[in-house]
């Protein structure tokens, strides 16, 4: 028996909320420093203080003047060492269990992201969780350059109500999109941007997965 709800649909994001990957990143974000002469952000935290959107902002916080080398350049050397071992990368504790719970209630479930969609897709099959979600939805590229546009058009290609969707992330920029939409947001506060980072922007604060199925 499905239990009733109020969302119809379910947005993810996946790095940082179902994906596992902010250490990893801090991880990438000092290599880069320490190849072009920067000191090392001094814990992970540093990262998730500096961590925003647009991702052009997030390296001028750490202090790239693209003087010497372009935005496209620096993203591409990122994801050159991403795609080099995000494979290491587990799924954020709870994820799989929460997805399945998610999917009892009888909630659409859908996965959108600013990673490239040939490797959105690729990463979802290899953890296991690709068949929770009724579409994949990522980037024609890998330069981050934002997801508002395509959860714009998904929610017109479905025509719900903006009241019964529940976007759930991991970032201010998630609930800035959700806003925009009129849905309702929900962040993960482990991932890539602080509590406090978070704190104020109208969504609610999670704190684990395991907490998405009560706000249904």
């Amino acid at each position: 028996m499905v239990t009733a709800t109020r969302t119809r649909l379910l947005i993810w994001d996946w790095n940082g909320t179902l994906l596992d990957d902010t250490q990893f990143c801090y991880g990438i974000a000092n290599r880069m420093r320490v190849e072009r002469g920067m000191p090392p952000l001094e814990g992970v935290d540093a990262y998730r203080r500096v961590f925003r959107f647009p991702i052009i902002d997030y390296y001028r916080a750490m202090g790239y003047t693209f003087e010497t080398e372009s935005y496209d350049d620096v993203s591409v050397a990122f994801h050159r060492l991403y795609e080099q071992g995000v494979g290491g990368c587990p799924l954020t504790p709870g994820a799989k269990e929460t997805l399945l719970a998610v999917r009892a209630r009888g909630v659409e479930q859908i996965l959108l992201s600013v990673t490239s969609q040939r490797r959105l897709e690729r990463e979802a099959a290899l953890k296991g969780v690709a068949d929770c979600f009724s579409e994949i939805l990522g980037q024609r590229d890998d330069l981050g350059a934002g997801k508002a546009d395509m959860a714009r058009r998904l929610l017109a290609s479905r025509g719900l109500p903006p009241e019964s969707v529940l976007f759930v992330g991991d970032t201010h920029h998630d609930a800035e999109i959700a806003a925009s939409l009129g849905c309702r947001a929900a962040l993960l506060t482990s991932g890539h941007q602080t509590r406090e980072a978070l704190a104020g922007c109208g969504a609610v604060l999670i704190d684990a997965l395991a907490e998405v199925p009560a706000l249904l």
